[in-house]
């Protein structure tokens, strides 16, 4: 009997999955290192992060990963969930939670050890009281982790901003890192200026073409079935360099490769973009159905033809130009704002735009018929 070769799979498709190796970020990672060295060092609260970009970057998962850094330096790192930025009330509820006072009414802290004092109005409705009262809960730097920024509703953001910002310039000692799509900037911008002061925006794009290939021949070299540098090739020019196609080829390329072979060759990586081919499209059509529930969806058929004509890349004078023939200027601003946030449209430097998913325009053009009858029944 021959013996088996190769482990677990190991790459890990899945939105926020932590992937084996988190290739090509030690930019971001640099980052958010430097911001946990002046936390840990007690020095004045550093500039948090915006980390943003479209979906499938690994923005989530470059939030945990300094999460755990934190924890491993003694940190407190906690979430704070978007939704709770629907309204004030489940904002002040949340913060009770996270602050420990749901059974409590806070008249008057004194955080011992931290130097954090306050006295927040009866009810504990003051959030700038709840924010201080979650720093001081305990002895440690707290460090605030808040996924999907571009859900912040303006009216609870801007209240709980001008709290972190008070926070901030009061030396407490925490530090805010966010990730969000592409409108997560401007979104918090219109809470207030809290964005330009304490967050440093990151842009969370595709990898380098290296990067790819390290993040899918290094995890299948750890688990004893490495790629042939012809099979990593193939896979990674297929994946575009895109952090969610990586992941979802190599798992297909690794469960196509017998269990007894001891490379992922060329034949097997074939086997694994083949397999691999329906779940992407079902990505695709997911992407499309986001964009009809917001209504933006006939947009996209003008877009991806402009994107196909000028080698997938347009500048803001032609694709707004575009926009406003399809929609009207008034719509302009909404047709926008839904297309960066679904992360259609993503700026890849200051003012020229790209698709956000890879081939996704390719995946528009082959629907022909259907999104054409889509416009028709709309129109209609």
């Amino acid at each position: 009997m021959s013996r088996r070769r190769g482990g677990e799979n190991p790459f890990r498709p899945g939105a926020g999955a932590q992937p084996p190796l988190l290739a090509g970020r030690d930019h971001e990672l640099s980052l958010g290192r430097g911001l946990l060295n002046v936390l840990e060092s007690g020095g004045r609260p550093p500039r948090g992060l915006l980390c943003f970009g479209p979906r499938g970057n690994g923005k989530t998962v470059l939030l945990a990963r300094l999460a755990r850094e934190a924890r491993r330096r003694g940190m407190r790192a906690e979430n704070l969930a978007a939704d709770c930025f629907a309204d004030r009330g489940e904002l002040i509820a949340r913060l009770r939670e996270n602050a420990g006072l749901v059974r409590a009414e806070l008249t008057g802290i004194q955080a011992a050890g931290s130097g954090v004092s306050t006295t927040p109005e009866p009810r504990t409705r003051d959030i700038g009281g709840l924010l201080r009262a979650w720093i001081g809960a305990a002895g440690s730097p707290l460090v605030i982790l808040l996924d999907e920024a571009q859900s912040v509703e303006p009216a609870a953001g801007r209240a709980f901003f001008a709290a972190a910002q008070q926070a901030t310039m009061d030396a407490l000692p925490f530090a805010l890192i966010a990730a969000g799509t592409p409108d997560a900037p401007r979104r918090i911008r219109k809470s207030g200026p809290f964005m330009e002061r304490a967050l440093r925006p990151v842009r969370v794009g595709r990898l380098d073409r290296e990067a790819t290939l390290i993040a899918l021949e290094e995890p299948a070299r750890r688990a004893g079935r490495p790629f042939t540098a012809t099979a990593a090739r193939r896979l990674a020019a297929e994946s575009q360099d895109y952090p969610f196609f990586i992941q979802i080829l190599g798992s297909a390329a690794w469960d196509a490769t017998p269990p007894d072979a001891g490379a992922i060759r060329s034949e097997f990586a074939r086997g694994g973009v083949s397999a691999a081919r329906p779940e992407i499209e079902y990505f695709y059509s997911e992407r499309f159905e986001e964009a009809r529930a917001r209504g933006v969806h006939r947009a996209l058929t003008p877009i991806a033809r402009l994107l196909a004509d000028r080698g997938g890349r347009a500048d803001d004078r032609v694709l707004e130009a575009l926009l406003e023939k399809e929609n009207g200027p008034g719509a302009l601003p909404r047709v926008f704002s839904a297309l960066t946030d679904l992360g259609v449209l993503w700026q890849t430097a200051p003012g020229i735009w790209e698709m956000g998913i890879p081939s996704f325009a390719e995946h528009i053009l082959s629907r022909g018929g259907s999104a054409a009858a889509a416009h028709r029944a709309d129109a209609g």
